[in-house]
């Protein structure tokens, strides 16, 4: 990654931006939304690739140590996930590298969505939020190297 990071340096104006944006490991509440209320019902965990967001970290650490980079914000924010039913969401997280185990197992969690569901007008949906973070680099001047 560092030999991308370089090669992206290469290129990149003076000044010019770099967007590292990416999943945060992490747990994820799993949520019975309604025109109602918002219902806790779950958790995913979403550290499937933690090694790598920690390898993705070091990287862009040797150019900014380097004065190649020079951060100018950091910050997470949630990202949400919206399923019509626990199935969709179950088929989504079955091909995801990153969101793995479901706790409680997906025939409680579609027993619980049905039961809040019953008593609630209109549409029900499943919600999974995915912190996320968002850096952004702007090249370093030559001149800022000296």
């Amino acid at each position: 990654m560092v030999d991308t990071l370089g090669g992206i340096r290469r290129v990149l104006a003076t000044g010019g931006i770099l967007v590292d944006l990416r999943p945060v490991p992490s747990k994820c509440p799993i949520e019975v939304v309604t025109a109602e209320e918002i219902t806790q019902v779950g958790e995913a965990d979403a550290s499937g690739m933690a090694a790598d967001d920690a390898a993705a970290d070091r990287a862009i650490g040797d150019p900014v140590e380097r004065g190649w980079f020079l951060l100018r914000r950091r910050g997470q924010f949630n990202f949400d996930f919206y399923w019509d039913s626990v199935h969709e969401m179950a088929t989504f997280m079955a091909d995801s590298v990153r969101m793995k185990n479901v706790v409680p197992p997906v025939a409680d969690l579609e027993k619980a969505v049905r039961g809040l569901a019953a008593r609630a007008p209109g549409r029900t949906r499943v919600r999974c939020r995915r912190a996320t973070m968002l850096a952004v680099y702007h090249k370093a001047s030559p001149k800022t190297l000296d």
